[in-house]
């Protein structure tokens, strides 16, 4: 999807729009994506009448660190595929969001779609470091519902390297049991890389979902992960993780679901070029 070289380094963040009824015992104990029975409702945070469902998660660059690339992604068990609403920190409207790329696949609450949109343009001119809010995408009210944005940008900090984006929508769990996607281009053996991994319908009561890039389980950086489970749902169905790992020799990045089913979507990789 996108690459760079330079004084380079990857972020993502992002978050669910469906959470569990008031009513429903143990639901929130249960926060994963495919394996849940009954309906969700819509998570409607930002108080507004004008959106029904809508979430926000904090964005921080590199100090003095510019945007090069911004990708949004968002997914959902529905029926059908549309625009998302996004609005940028430091900004007091939505700004109606259209795809320029749908995938489908079918998952075992339904059909499930990733949408893409490039907002570079959007995301050079809002603030550097605040909440992004989205809103309103097509969605049910099973399975998972949510979006991602993905970022490259510099920081003056970093040491010279590259980044790449790569996307798509695949099924890893079941039949599938994994997922390798070459990482060609990317430098050196034993240098250290920060992934960025976006899948969807991730269950975080299913152990065995495992990241890879290239030399045994990597673990992610957020407290309450481990490297037996790397993508956790933590919020129904939407998982954003970074990760840490030194690449191999043939960079290449595995993504292995041996229990649960993980609608992959985004992977973003950022590495300190050979010396």
């Amino acid at each position: 999807r996108f690459a760079a070289d330079g004084k380079v380094t990857v972020r993502a963040v992002g978050n669910g729009l469906l959470t569990c009824p008031d009513k429903r015992q143990g639901c929130a104990e249960r926060p994963g994506g495919e394996h849940r029975d009954g309906d969700l409702e819509p998570l409607d945070l930002d108080r507004s009448r004008k959106t029904k469902a809508s979430s926000a998660a904090r964005l921080d660059l590199p100090l003095g660190g510019r945007i090069l690339w911004a990708g949004l992604y968002w997914s959902a068990t529905a029926e059908g595929a549309g625009p998302i609403k996004l609005k940028p920190p430091g900004r007091g409207r939505y700004v109606t969001v259209r795809p320029s790329r749908v995938a489908w696949q079918k998952l075992p609450h339904g059909p499930a779609y990733q949408a893409y949109a490039d907002v570079t343009g959007l995301a050079a001119s809002a603030a550097k470091n605040g909440e992004w809010w989205a809103a309103d995408p097509p969605m049910g009210t099973r399975g998972h519902a949510g979006w991602s944005l993905v970022v490259v940008t510099t920081d003056p900090a970093a040491p010279y390297g590259n980044a790449v984006v790569l996307d798509d929508t695949r099924i890893v769990g079941g039949d599938n049991p994994a997922l390798r996607l070459p990482l060609g281009g990317l430098e050196p053996a034993g240098a250290p890389a920060r992934v960025e991994l976006v899948a969807w319908a991730g269950d975080a009561g299913l152990r065995g979902d495992r990241v890879s890039p290239g030399n045994g389980r990597v673990m992610p950086e957020a407290r309450d992960r481990d490297a037996g489970n790397a993508s956790v749902g933590t919020t129904f169905g939407v998982d954003v993780d970074t990760v840490s790992h030194a690449l191999g020799h043939r960079p290449s990045l595995t993504i292995m679901g041996k229990e649960g089913v993980v609608l992959f979507g985004v992977v973003a990789v950022s590495v300190r070029a050979r010396p």
